[in-house]
């Protein structure tokens, strides 16, 4: 019997699982002509449910894809626990999602809607897992392509239309970049394995470094950094506030993972590492404080959170650079953590949504504590917890990005990080105290209660303070974390 579970576990594959979830969601969706809404959610929670079984089974267990002698793919820990974060996005954002689209009246197309969110973690899944730069490839193209059209779910409103639009323009092109990085690097090298990539001597380097660069383009716009971060605004305004909640965690966190093994399998040696860890060093510090700067004058509270998110993608650039064990697991912690803290505050954003999809102001959230105490005290939660005040699940977060950064060297990076953090306290605390120190006045919002989005609030605010009170099942998801050439 035993034999017989561990040849099982060994066939089965957390990404297979959502596949055949995605092929089975759309089935029901073609044979009940698009009525069987609720079997649709529920396959699509049971599968996910089920690959989160598998991810966590499979813990120890390494496993690689290997074709024509070329290892493609390795199911290692360090992929394993993005997977289980994947799933934990996908989960949040189903519950998001459902009573939002049902008094809308978007039900009708929730089918395509788990099928594509499915698919979308399918391409993360890859992504963090590939070893290659043609699966590099396609895994962000399965990714970015289910954005794109999650982005304008709702077609029949002009802001998620126009938000796809900007967003498939500037995909496409971020996209061409990365195939002629991969192409300019092939050229140099005659091979896209990042395992040979480490171990080959380049007889072109300049060609190679060009490749390179080209190859950082490409994930730069994928993960938000300056400069290639102005469509994240305008996306996650546009695009319905649950698929924005997934566009700022899921696909940001694993284009961040993708870039930490890519650099550390194929690029960790030198002359080549000294190429784009340069550009890194000033990538980071320009994201973190242009991300902070742009939030700083924000009054659309979406927005705010959007240019936020900009910033993290800074602040996990330092453990992408400490390019060492810590830095693996300090990405981990901080992809929980952010994922939480991101998603929960979205969740609330959703309750205070008018019906025609215009998000909050800092105006129109004044004295809502007064009204709705939990809630003000759950956007307290998430508020501090994005700033990385102690007791909060994003101070381990940052603590553990920076303890890698700095033992890596890179202290005045890790001062910068931390004068930044320094800088978001303004914003993030004036959403906060705008609740609790003004006021109700005629424009502060009422709460449109959506029963699960009341509960994904909930959820993410205890899970937030509980992390930041008992952190140490998530320091040890983190140490597990090995991630080697």
């Amino acid at each position: 019997m035993d034999g017989w579970w561990e040849t099982l576990l060994d066939a089965t594959r957390t990404e297979a699982v959502l596949v055949v979830t995605a092929l089975w969601v759309l089935l029901i969706a073609a044979l009940s002509k698009g009525h069987s809404r609720e079997s649709a959610v529920s396959s699509t929670l049971v599968g996910l449910i089920l690959s989160a079984v598998v991810a966590i089974l499979s813990f120890g267990r390494s496993r690689q894809a290997v074709f024509d002698g070329a290892m493609m793919l390795r199911l290692d820990n360090f992929a394993l626990a993005f997977h289980l974060l994947f799933v934990l996005g996908a989960l949040l954002t189903v519950g998001m999602a459902w009573d939002y689209l049902r008094e809308r009246g978007w039900l009708r197309r929730i089918s395509e809607f788990c099928a594509l969110l499915l698919m979308a973690c399918v391409g993360g899944m890859l992504l963090v897992s590939a070893t290659d730069l043609l699966i590099v490839f396609l895994a962000i193209e399965t990714l970015s392509l289910a954005q794109y059209v999650l982005t304008g779910y709702a077609s029949d409103r002009p802001y998620p239309t126009e938000a796809a639009l900007k967003y498939l323009l500037l995909g496409a092109m971020a996209s061409a970049f990365l195939v002629y990085g991969i192409a300019f690097i092939y050229g140099a090298t005659g091979t896209t394995n990042l395992t040979e990539l480490r171990a080959m001597f380049v007889q072109q380097p300049t060609l190679l470094a060009i490749g390179l660069g080209l190859l950082l383009v490409g994930l730069a716009f994928k993960i938000a950094l300056v400069p290639f971060h102005q469509w994240a605004p305008d996306a996650y305004d546009g695009a319905l506030t649950p698929i924005a909640a997934f566009m700022a965690t899921v696909p940001k966190v694993a284009a961040v993972g993708a870039l930490l093994r890519v650099l550390t399998l194929g690029f960790s040696a030198e002359p080549v590492k000294s190429v784009w860890v340069t550009a890194l060093v000033v990538i980071a510090g320009l994201t973190m404080t242009v991300g902070n700067l742009a939030a700083l004058p924000q009054r659309n509270l979406k927005r705010m959170l959007a240019y936020s998110s900009v910033a993290h993608a800074g602040y996990m650039l330092l453990g992408v650079l400490a390019l060492n064990e810590a830095g693996a697991s300090g990405l981990i912690v901080y992809g929980f953590a952010y994922t939480l803290m991101t998603v929960g505050a979205f969740a609330l954003l959703q309750l205070l949504e008018r019906a025609d999809g215009v998000p909050a102001t800092l105006d129109e959230v004044a004295g809502f504590a007064h009204r709705h105490p939990a809630l003000g005290w759950a956007m307290v939660i998430f508020m501090a917890g994005l700033t990385g005040i102690p007791f909060t699940a994003g101070f381990w977060a940052k603590l553990a990005v920076f303890k890698a950064a700095l033992e890596s060297g890179y202290l005045w990076l890790v001062i910068v990080a931390v004068l930044n953090s320094v800088v978001s306290a303004f914003y993030y605390l004036r959403a906060a105290m705008a609740m609790f120190a003004q006021s109700p006045t005629e424009q502060t919002r009422s709460v449109r209660w959506e029963r699960l989005g009341a509960s994904t609030v909930a959820f993410c605010a205890l899970a937030v303070l509980l992390l930041g009170l008992l952190p140490t099942g998530l320091w040890q998801l983190g140490l597990a974390v090995a991630l080697t050439p």
